[in-house]
């Protein structure tokens, strides 16, 4: 179980299981309790947990495990509908990842019962049709505006973006003030494509902004009306910052390591392909740095585990120190750190490299038994004519980081 307990450390509410084709391998009991089950052992003796998934969604559920396996599939934050002891049908938000069990890759899915926010948002879009019991005390936002001037809204909809009054609102020559800029277009082309008839409703999510400044995540529901003899648009208006902000976690758990905080090997590698064809294409410069921390099992067997994830958060701590803000960093695995860094000449790349070397052999780390230091060793790689894919840049850099190690360790190594 190679580093199982960095991949599941997150807060005990969520449920979590790892399963290979759907035969579970690990629960803990939040997640059998989601189901009317007393403990992690109880979905241990199921003999699939396809048989907590609703059969309308075994197909979903059958083609992303095989997609996300394959690798033709990221992992992501999906909604499933889940079916419990008693037959109860559950809503989930869940997020799958792969995760090394044993040696052998499996899926690790985290879930949310979001069942009860499902039925209210759904509950509250039926009652929308119901204009005036809108109006009278919704907690949804109603706002019908002309060509983004406001024309009304309910105190819901000014409450939401931090106004004290509906009139307050009402007094603002334009509500694109509460939409970031990059959004506005999207504003636009919504509005002229209602009020020519296009179309007669439009859903969409969308980031707003409060009067005070910070951010509210809306769900719109936006159709047109007649507003005094006149078409004009009416929106409906949910706040979903939570979820959103949920969402955004979860998806952090999807392509951050746990432990150090750096990109999975699995989100890095989509950014280098990305960078890579990216340089080639507009013939950029482009460098790859492995890094590798020296005699790493020697500090766990010595020292302790613990103080072997002081190091890693350490390493990533001062890495991230020294590199600019287009440049990206990812664990590779166990001790072993990759680097990419666009637009930049081996040259320079090396000259980072040094500083970072040099920076980490100055570091200085209290653990329980006292200070603790630590050096790496360092290969770069660059684009070239021969270097023509991404395995190439990387074996090149894996070459290079042999050699410094061959050379005595802590210290960089270019691949010649």
């Amino acid at each position: 179980m190679s580093g199982f307990s960095e991949q599941l450390l997150i807060e005990p509410h969520y449920g979590v299981v790892v399963h290979r084709n759907f035969e579970p391998l690990y629960s803990d009991d939040n997640y059998a309790r989601f189901y009317g089950y007393k403990s992690a052992q109880d979905i241990l003796s199921l003999t699939s947990i396809l048989e907590l998934i609703s059969p309308a969604d075994h197909p979903k559920a059958l083609q992303i495990y095989q997609d996300l396996m394959s690798g033709k599939q990221k992992p992501g934050v999906r909604t499933y509908k889940n079916i419990d002891k008693d037959n109860n049908e559950l809503t989930v938000l869940a997020i799958d990842n792969i995760v090394d069990w044993e040696g052998v890759p499996a899926m690790q899915v985290i879930i949310i019962d979001f069942s009860y926010q499902f039925e209210t948002q759904r509950n509250l879009m039926l009652s929308e049709e119901r204009y005036r019991v809108l109006v009278d005390g919704s907690i949804q936002g109603i706002l019908v505006h002309n060509n983004f001037k406001p024309l009304f809204c309910n105190n819901a909809y000014a409450q939401m973006f931090g106004f004290e009054s509906e009139q307050a609102l009402l007094e603002t020559d334009s509500i694109l003030a509460l939409i970031p800029s990059e959004f506005h277009d999207q504003a636009y082309l919504d509005n002229r494509s209602l009020l020519a008839g296009d179309e007669s409703v439009i859903k969409t999510e969308s980031k707003g902004i409060r009067i005070d400044g910070s951010i509210v995540w809306v769900s719109l529901l936006s159709r047109t009306v007649i507003w005094d003899g006149a078409p004009a648009t009416q929106i409906t208006v949910m706040d979903i910052t939570e979820q959103q902000l949920l969402r955004e976690r979860l998806e952090h758990r999807a392509n951050y390591d746990v432990l150090t905080n750096l990109l999975t090997r699995r989100a890095f590698n989509e950014l280098l392909e990305k960078e890579f064809t990216y340089a080639q294409q507009h013939s950029n410069a482009l460098c790859c740095v492995l890094i590798d921390i020296d005699n790493f099992k020697n500090i766990n067997d010595k020292n302790g585990h613990r103080s072997g994830d002081i190091v890693l958060q350490s390493f990533a701590s001062a890495a991230k120190k020294n590199l600019r803000e287009s440049d990206f960093i990812g664990r590779w695995g166990g001790d072993e750190f990759v680097l990419i860094l666009p637009k930049t000449d081996i040259g320079h790349a090396k000259m980072i490299a040094d500083r970072l070397c040099n920076d980490l052999a100055n570091l200085s780390i209290d653990i329980d038994n006292g200070n603790l230091s630590f050096s790496v060793s360092i290969g770069v790689s660059s684009f070239s004519e021969q270097v023509h894919n991404v395995e190439t840049l990387l074996s090149e850099a894996d070459k290079a980081l042999y050699q410094a190690k061959h050379q005595g360790k802590g210290r960089v190594a270019v691949a010649s």
